[in-house]
Parts: C-alpha cells; sequence; structure tokens
C-alpha cells in the first residue's frame, strides 16, 4: 500500500469517528417555562416527565355514579351489576342503567339523571307493607382508602323522588365496617333490618331529605371513631309504621376528605373583560403556575388568573417541598365565538344583514365585535316562506289534543286552520285528525267459553306493542304482570295457575303506538264469570 493510499484512508477514519461521536445529553423538561426543553416536541406538563399528582380526589368510593358495569342489568334486584358493588343486605337493592333497564317501563323517572346513565333504587320498609315487615335495602362497597379515625369527612349524594306516596320523605344514612369481610349483613335473615343491629356496623352519619319527582343534593359530614373500610348506604334504622314501602334512588355518591372538596378550578366574572377570574381555593406553602392548553403562561403565578387569555383548556400546577399537584383541566370559550341565525322572510321581501338587503335564500357570514371585544362569527341562514297550502295526518287518543300553531284541537275530523309565521307569511293547513282505533274492556268473564276470556288492550295495526301490563287486587296485591304483549294478550285470570275470585281491579297498563309515542293507561276492571 502506498504512503498516499495511507493518508487517505486515515483522513476518512477520522471524519467517521468524528461524525459518530455522541452529542452531550440533553437538559431534563423543565415545566414551567414554556420551552421545549428536552426537544421531545412537547412542551410543559405535555410532556410526561411534569407529571404531579391529580389536585381533586375522587371518591372513596367506588364507582360512585354506578356507571362502570360487571354486567348489564335486565331486571331489578341487580345491584351486584354495578362494579364495585354489592347487595349488603337481604333486601336487593336495584340497579338501573340504559344499556338495558332503566326503570322506565314502572316508573316516571325524574330527569335529567344526575350524572352519567346508571342509578341505584331500593326499598324503606314499614312493619306492616305488604312486603317483608320492616325489610330495608342496602348497597355496599369497599373503599379505595379506608377512613381514618377521627378525621373529618363529607358525603355528597344524590336522592331521586317519585311522587310523595311512593317517596315520602326519607333519612338517608351511611354506615361503615372495619373489615370488608362483614359484606354484606343479614343474609338468610328478612327481620336482620339495618347493619346498625351488627355489632360490626357503625352509623357514620345520616340526613333527612325531601323532594317530589325530583332530584335532591345532599350531604353530611362523618367523623368515624375508628378505621373504616367498606360502607353501606340506605334507610336510617328508623322503622315506620305507614301500610306501604317507600321508594327512591341513589346517584353520585362522592365521600372523600373535606379538605378536599372544591379544590377544582372556579371561573367568576364577565367572559371577554377584565372581570373574568379563574381561581383555586388557597393552600397554604404552595406555588402556583397556570397554563393554556399544557404549556405555561408568563407571570400566572398566583392562586388566581385574571383575564384568561382566549379559549383553551386551564389548569393549574401547585408545587411545595413534597411535591406537586395539578386540577384537572377547565375548558373555556368565549360564549359569543360562533353564533348560528335563522331568519324566515316572506317572498318580495329583504333582510338587513352586514349593511347588505338580501332577498335570496342562502347561507351567509359575518364577523361582529360585541361590547366585551370577543369576536363573534355569525351564520345566517335566510329562508323565503312561500304562501303553501298542506295537508297533516294526524291520530290522537279521546283525551288528548293535536297542536297545530296557535290552536289546540281535542275533536276528531277534518279541520282547517290559517297559520302565520314569524315573518308574516301565511299557509292553508288542512289537518285530518282521527282517534286510535284502541279499546279497553273495563270487564271480563275467563269461564273458557272463549268469549271475553282474556283481559287485554286491543287496537288496530296502529297498536304496535302492549309494553306492559299490571294488575292489582283491591289491596294492592300484584297479580298479573305482562310484558312485550302483542293486542289481545293479557290475563287469562288465574292467579298462581287458579282461577282468580270475581270482582274489582285495577290495571296500569303502558302501550307503544305507530307515532312513536307510549302511552299509559290506568282504569279498573271487573272479573266476572
Amino acid at each position: 500500500m502506498t504512503p498516499s493510499i495511507n493518508i487517505l484512508l486515515l483522513i476518512c477514519l477520522l471524519f467517521s469517528t468524528h461524525l459518530v461521536l455522541p452529542a452531550g445529553p440533553l437538559p431534563p423538561e423543565i415545566c414551567d417555562n414554556g420551552l421545549d426543553d428536552d426537544q421531545n416536541g412537547l412542551i410543559d406538563l405535555n410532556d410526561e416527565e411534569c407529571h404531579c399528582e391529580p389536585l381533586e380526589q375522587v371518591s372513596l368510593i367506588p364507582n360512585a355514579s354506578f356507571e362502570e358495569q360487571d354486567c348489564c342489568p335486565d331486571h331489578h334486584s341487580q345491584i351486584d351489576c354495578a362494579s364495585g358493588w354489592v347487595q349488603a343486605s337481604e333486601g336487593t337493592p336495584d340497579y338501573f342503567h340504559s344499556c338495558d333497564y332503566d326503570g322506565t317501563d314502572i316508573f316516571n323517572l325524574p330527569l335529567p339523571l344526575p350524572d352519567g346513565e346508571g342509578f341505584m333504587g331500593l326499598i324503606n320498609g314499614s312493619f306492616t307493607g305488604n312486603y317483608i315487615p320492616g325489610l330495608k335495602e342496602y348497597a355496599g362497597a369497599c373503599l379505595t382508602t379506608p377512613l381514618q379515625k377521627d378525621t373529618l369527612y363529607r358525603l355528597e349524594f344524590y336522592t331521586g323522588f317519585l311522587s310523595k306516596n311512593v317517596s315520602p320523605d326519607i333519612e338517608i344514612a351511611l354506615y361503615g365496617t372495619a373489615n370488608c369481610a362483614n359484606l354484606p349483613f343479614g343474609i338468610g335473615d328478612k327481620s336482620f333490618g339495618c347493619p346498625a343491629n351488627s355489632p360490626d356496623w357503625v352509623a357514620l352519619g345520616s340526613v333527612n331529605v325531601y323532594g317530589e319527582n325530583q332530584w335532591v343534593k345532599s350531604q353530611f359530614k362523618v367523623r368515624p371513631n375508628q378505621e373504616i373500610t367498606a360502607i353501606a348506604i340506605g334507610p336510617s334504622c328508623h322503622l315506620r309504621t305507614a301500610t306501604n314501602n317507600d321508594y327512591h334512588f341513589l346517584d353520585q355518591l362522592v365521600l372523600k376528605k373535606i379538605t378536599d372538596f372544591d379544590l377544582g378550578i372556579k371561573a367568576s366574572g364577565e367572559p371577554c373583560t377584565n372581570e373574568l377570574v379563574f381561581e383555586v381555593k388557597p393552600q397554604e406553602g404552595y406555588k402556583y403556575q397556570w397554563y393554556k392548553d399544557g404549556i405555561a403562561i408568563p407571570q400566572a403565578v398566583n392562586y388566581s388568573l385574571r383575564n384568561p387569555p382566549g379559549a383553551g383548556q386551564y389548569q393549574v400546577r401547585l408545587e411545595n417541598n413534597e411535591g406537586c399537584k395539578i386540577s384537572n383541566p377547565f375548558p373555556y370559550a368565549p360564549p359569543s365565538q360562533f353564533v348560528q341565525a335563522s331568519q324566515t322572510i316572506c317572498t318580495g321581501e329583504t333582510f338587513s344583514f352586514n349593511n347588505q338587503q338580501l332577498s335570496r335564500a342562502g347561507i351567509y357570514w359575518d364577523t361582529l365585535t360585541t361590547k366585551y371585544n370577543c369576536d363573534s362569527i355569525v351564520k345566517l341562514n335566510l329562508q323565503i316562506s312561500q304562501t303553501a297550502e298542506t295537508t297533516v295526518s294526524a291520530k290522537i287518543f279521546p283525551n288528548e289534543s293535536f297542536s297545530l300553531g296557535p290552536y289546540t284541537i281535542h275533536q276528531e275530523g277534518d279541520h282547517v286552520r290559517t297559520l302565520s309565521t314569524a315573518a308574516g307569511c301565511d299557509s292553508t293547513v288542512h289537518l285530518q285528525l282521527k282517534y286510535f282505533g284502541v279499546y279497553v274492556p273495563n270487564a271480563f268473564s275467563p269461564n273458557g267459553d272463549r268469549i271475553n276470556d282474556i283481559f287485554s288492550v286491543y287496537g288496530d295495526g296502529d297498536l304496535v306493542e302492549i309494553t306492559s301490563l299490571r294488575i292489582v287486587d283491591r289491596w294492592g296485591v300484584l297479580v298479573y304482570q305482562g310484558e312485550a304483549l302483542p293486542s289481545g294478550a293479557g290475563w287469562d285470570g288465574k292467579i298462581n295457575g287458579r282461577n282468580a275470585p270475581m270482582g274489582v281491579y285495577a290495571y296500569t297498563v303502558q302501550i307503544a303506538m305507530s307515532d312513536n309515542k307510549k302511552r299509559i293507561l290506568h282504569g279498573m276492571l271487573t272479573l266476572v264469570k
């Protein structure tokens, strides 16, 4: 090998070595400077290096709103389908979820639900009820973290009420035990009553709640005198002397230290002005840093943030010598950011929009500025109303009415009405209104002659289905229940295979009609031979 070749190889080797020299270590991510310090494309809170414990602790009761499921309930008495919950007592609470069994076949539920689509229901038994005297129903759960002795906690929850005769005032109580193995209690003993009748359980607190056809939020404080690892919730131990068993719903059970409430970001003041303020509850010994969309806001280092810089997800990070905490994201969008408007004018008229006189139908856009200096993008849908004649066909029940503009029509027949739109354009409507062909007899004779042997609801093709049919005797005892029945199917006059006695019975039936609406009918029927 010649000397010149040796020199070339040496030069190549030097250059090759230079190219693969490792770069110096990148600095760690600094979580409050708005820079991508470690050059991984993620800034501040968006980088996993800036992880902090959540500021707002969740409920110590698992699945506090009954949303998580081990199975989808398809009938009553299935509280075990709710993840983390068990039947705590001999009486079995009901679990409702819109996945299947939501209770609407029995109840006119109070709406809207407090949280999500799941909730539970329970009976508060009486001494002389139609069911088991004194039977009370409780749901139980092992806590995610035990309650500490002599520490102050708070329970917040919602109670759902039906009518006053079904859901009167109630005292909701919380009970605790030091061992999850004490769940359930009283199984096999229908007279056991409430958990406080066991030496393994203690009463933690209660509150009287009242309402009607609504959800009511309540709370009470809890300071256990021992460590508590499991809870049961339901009626208090007081036995009632009424002749019926109460029924109530529960949802969104939040149990945590009283100091862990109200820690999240709250907003006050008018949006788009210097009066708008985001703030968290001050905590001694902490430093604060505010973020928008995960990136630090310069000089925003107080527990409050005045005049936040536009739409985005806001968080605040608290830090002391022991570590850091981060609030849940708080979404903010100026309320006037986007506006949709619809306007209808008559043929030959014009509409003034953005210094234009519009006379043709279409979509028009404009950007306006409100008195609070917020940009508003306005989308206008302009429509032209033509004078027209329309024919409408509809059906109602004799006790119902049909609304047509400002008119309310109660009787079947052909009706002609003149309607005026908001723009003042007249149109003529021909309404063909008929009654549904549905018949509910007030008596039947189940004597085997194949004539009037079945009590049912009868109808033509407009009757899609008998969703549910419930019949009770004069003492309120359920003698028949059917679901998803065709027209003409129903009660054959037997109770447990034996002929029912003659007399008067009460029925409640829910029917589904061809107009996609369900109706509930009530009445009395007479069983004759």
